[in-house]
């Protein structure tokens, strides 16, 4: 009989083998196969079990990486993970998707005929509008950006203004293209015609910009910025022909850049370019002028160069001021600054006219200065009054 020492030793075998025999059958009987070397596995469509070893082979040379194939395959962190071969998915693929960008235009942008055209294609070039077309036009995130732009060229005119040289002048001119070639001042100028936040907001832009483009007048100032403000306030009073500010703001830029002209003549020494401009007649012989030994001199000159050239910007500048004028009067309105300007664009054409036209328009300036001076609360610049004194004759001729 056996010591029992043996029969313990027999009886461990004995378990071994029944466990052993167990384990076969569970491994046997599993929804998956282990996968040996050189061959390949079923993925099953739960995961894996913790009693379980999985074995993945690397892809075959030649087929792309889940990465390359441009799937994603979320890997719970607590598995232990290997290159797997995956079957085509019936489902769409999930892509990351790049972050859309909206950086402003360098400050190096070329020069072109119209900074709103340039703007406008540099906006079809994103991949979603800035803001959704509403009956409202704008949203409050828009004309916030609206109004830093504003702020901006504010700034910008301070420091001009603080320093005003040519140098500056200069150095500001690209910080101001920049601020025009953001997405919402081009929005801005592209949308909303007829809208009143729009036009407002446009002619805000159009003043402010108007005294940069005309800061040095006399070299005809900066052509870029004036013909963006010229197309700005155009296409305003296209849509809104009895907008008091948009016919003025227009018509004082026709006035602003027939300065370089002027100054060319009063540089000659042929007659006076400026708003106190000599009258064609005086008191005594006003009807009879065209007998002055020059007028025939001076009526020769005048129909050639420069003067054609001023007279090209004044004819727009005493229309459009005109204009504002009648749609001012027809509202019941007065305003000093509009009769002014009105004048100053009168006197100016008065005085590169031919003396047989230039009547009409030096009576008109006289007219539009007797009706300022009449307004409560206004005061005439000192020039301007003095003219008055000197010419309101006319008026009772």
């Amino acid at each position: 009989m056996p010591s029992s020492e043996a029969t313990s030793t027999i009886l461990k075998a004995i378990f071994c083998c029944a466990c052993l025999k167990t384990r076969t059958e569970i491994l046997s009987d599993a929804d998956y196969e282990v996968v040996r070397e050189g061959t390949t596995t079923d993925i099953p469509s739960g995961p894996p079990t913790d009693s379980t070893l999985h074995i993945i082979p690397p892809p075959e040379e030649g087929e792309p990486s889940p990465s390359e194939a441009g799937e994603v395959t979320p890997t719970p962190a607590q598995y232990h993970t290997a290159h797997v071969e995956l079957q085509a998915s019936t489902s769409n693929p999930v892509t990351p998707r790049a972050p859309a960008s909206h950086s402003p235009p360098p400050l190096t942008q070329p020069a072109s005929s119209s900074l709103v055209s340039s703007g406008a294609e540099q906006s079809e070039s994103l991949s979603a509008p800035l803001v959704n077309p509403s009956p409202k036009m704008f949203s409050p995130n828009t004309l916030y950006k609206l109004s830093q732009c504003h702020d901006d060229i504010l700034d910008l005119k301070s420091i001009l203004a603080a320093s005003p040289c040519v140098p500056t002048y200069r150095g500001i001119l690209p910080q101001i293209y920049e601020v025009l070639l953001r997405d919402e001042v081009i929005y801005l100028f592209t949308n909303g015609a007829e809208d009143a936040t729009s036009v407002r907001e446009r002619l805000r832009f159009c003043d402010e910009i108007l005294d940069v483009a005309y800061w040095d007048v006399d070299s005809g100032g900066d052509g870029r910025l004036a013909g963006w403000v010229e197309r700005g306030l155009g296409g305003v009073v296209e849509a809104n022909p009895t907008n008091i500010l948009a016919l003025m703001l227009l018509g004082r830029s026709w006035l602003l850049k027939s300065q370089q002209y002027l100054s060319k003549i009063s540089d000659d020494g042929s007659t006076s370019s400026s708003s106190g401009g000599s009258f064609p007649f005086t008191n005594t012989d006003w009807t009879s002028a065209d007998e002055d030994r020059d007028t025939a001199e001076q009526d020769r000159k005048r129909q050639e160069g420069v003067y054609v050239d001023a007279r090209t910007c004044l004819f727009p500048a005493v229309e459009f001021l005109g204009r504002a004028v009648d749609v001012m009067e027809a509202y019941g309105q007065e305003e000093g600054e509009v009769y002014v300007l009105q004048a100053e664009a009168n006197m100016s054409l008065g005085n590169v006219t031919v003396s047989s036209e230039a009547q009409e328009y030096f009576r008109n300036a006289v007219e539009a200065l007797k009706k300022a001076s009449l307004i409560d609360g206004f005061r005439l610049p000192g020039h301007l009054e003095r003219y008055l004194r000197s010419f309101e004759f006319v008026l009772y001729d």
